[in-house]
């Protein structure tokens, strides 16, 4: 009895609200439209299958509120165009006053299904410009598609391929996108990301134009709290080569293959004798940066980093360096007693340590030398157990602090062949170049990481494994923009970043 007079309690009280609701002509019928959906469904039989049931229940409960939703949306824009009505409109371009054209209606797709909605539109007949404030307010761009879908579509592009989004963003949200609007959205998110990355560089930057220092900006948001500087942190270094696309030059060509490629991009040929792009392999550019406390032992002789940082980039080493200044200064890295930077040695990444305005510990990848030296012994003896012996004693001495013997070693290694011949040449220059950075015994008696498997791991898992998908053959756009999108994606900040991106 307890229960039923809960419940008569309860009806009362919906009947009541309802009563309220009801007075207003357009909410009404939204909220009718609604009740019978529901009562509709309540009244239907259930699917046997249990997958077509809970996706009859997905579809009707998009549809009892996209109407509410609909009709909650156009009393905003209702309420912001009465507010701007008396206001002048001016043009962004040439600051003219932009004529009222009237509320023009304008379709947006959503998670909920399309959306009609009329707002005030002004347009600028000299920049041939249009606006409409209040749909700017609310955060209703140009784009056909709402924010929470572009959300949506970007997280599925992100992580699989277009297509593939596609269809996941039809199964989870029952909208209809094609592959390339998809990509659009995608290309849209990641232009803005970029923008952003690029001022925040900016802003933290280090130097002025001269070189000299400059007084440091307030920390980047997202900043860990006072106090959190770690004592030792860590940033390793590396980089990973998708494919990409390049128009060849036609005034570089014969007549005839001129011709061919002109055909070629009539008909859209990627391939063949006219073909219009070339492919060129272009480095990403990848950090990880982590704390000396993030390091936990999960097993023996096996760790894992319970807390990273990612810093991803498509281009020179400047811009990158100065991307992962930003993010050293919003974790406290440069508060840090010890900053250890690890990485295979390469040229760019030195430039990059030295271009740092703190002071860092170098340490070459332990496990790249070792790789070196077992190919050069394949290349010397072949795979038997002679270079098995020869590889393991000279990775021992390398680990012993020993690495001059094995230059010594190396030097007074011949061979009649010249393909193991410039194999031992090019370790030798690697082991001196990076001499005094090989410093094991020191660094482990420290307590000091010497193997880079983190940005290892991620140039598979946050670049390769979206951007190096077998035939992938990206435009240096697209590529940049998804190596910062994953990025995004793997520091955990793509829904953060959505709200920024609306916020601008």
């Amino acid at each position: 009895m307890h229960g039923i007079e809960e419940s008569r309690g309860g009806l009362l009280k919906i009947n009541a609200q309802l009563n309220e609701l009801l007075g207003d002509p357009e909410m009404r019928v939204a909220v009718v439209g609604a009740i019978e959906e529901l009562v509709d469904y309540a009244r239907a039989d259930v699917s046997d299958n249990v997958l077509d049931a809970e996706s009859e229940a997905l579809m009707r409960s998009r549809r009892i509120l996209r109407k509410l939703f609909e009709l909650k949306l156009q009393r905003e824009l209702d309420r912001h165009d009465a507010a701007i009505s008396r206001c002048p409109i001016r043009c962004a371009k040439c600051e003219g006053v932009m004529p009222s054209q009237g509320r023009r209606e304008r379709r947006w797709s959503s998670c909920l299904g399309e959306l009609r909605l009329r707002r005030r539109y002004s347009y600028c007949a000299v920049c041939k410009h249009g606006r409409a404030p209040s749909q700017d307010v609310l955060g209703l761009g140009a784009s056909e598609f709402t924010p929470h879908l572009e959300e949506v579509c970007t997280l599925m592009s992100t992580t699989v391929p277009f297509d593939m989004a596609r269809d996941l963003v039809h199964q989870v949200c029952g909208a209809e996108l094609s592959t390339k609007g998809v990509q659009e959205i995608s290309d849209r998110r990641g232009t803005e990301v970029l923008k952003r990355l690029h001022t925040e560089a900016d802003i933290h930057q280090p130097f002025d134009d001269s070189g000299l220092p400059r007084e440091p900006a307030e920390r980047p948001s997202g900043t860990c709290d006072e106090g959190a500087a770690p004592r030792r942190a860590y940033v390793e270094i590396d980089g990973v080569i998708p494919m990409t696309r390049v128009e060849i030059d036609a005034s570089k060509l014969s007549d005839i293959d001129r011709a061919r490629q002109a055909r070629a991009k009539t008909n859209k040929v990627r391939g063949g004798k006219g073909k219009r792009f070339t492919i060129v392999g272009r480095e990403v550019k990848n950090a990880v940066l982590y704390s000396g406390e993030a390091c936990a032992q999960t097993s023996i002789g096996r760790g894992c980093l319970i807390d990273k940082r990612y810093v991803s980039h498509l281009g020179g080493w400047e811009e990158f360096a100065r991307r992962v200044w930003a993010e050293v200064r919003r974790l406290r890295f440069d508060e840090a007693s010890e900053l250890v930077i690890i990485s295979d040695g390469a040229e760019w990444i030195r430039s990059v340590a030295k271009w740092l305005p703190v002071k860092c510990i170098l340490i070459l990848d332990l496990f790249h030398v070792k790789h070196r030296i077992w190919e050069a012994a394949h290349a010397l003896f072949g795979q038997n157990a002679k270079a098995s012996a020869w590889a393991k004693r000279q990775c021992a001495r390398v680990e012993d602090g020993r690495a001059a013997g094995v230059i010594e070693t190396l030097e007074q290694t011949t061979t009649e062949r010249a393909e193991p011949r410039e194999i031992v040449r090019l370790l030798v220059h690697y082991l001196r170049s990076n001499k005094d950075r090989m410093n094991y015994p020191v660094y482990r008696a420290a307590g000091l990481r010497v193997g880079s498997g983190a940005v290892e791991s991620a140039n598979f898992h946050v670049t390769g494994a979206r951007l190096k998908l077998q035939g992938m053959r990206w435009s240096a756009d697209g590529a940049t923009q998804m190596a910062a999108l994953r990025a995004d994606l793997f520091n955990g900040r793509h829904f953060e970043r959505s709200r920024q991106l609306l916020a601008a």
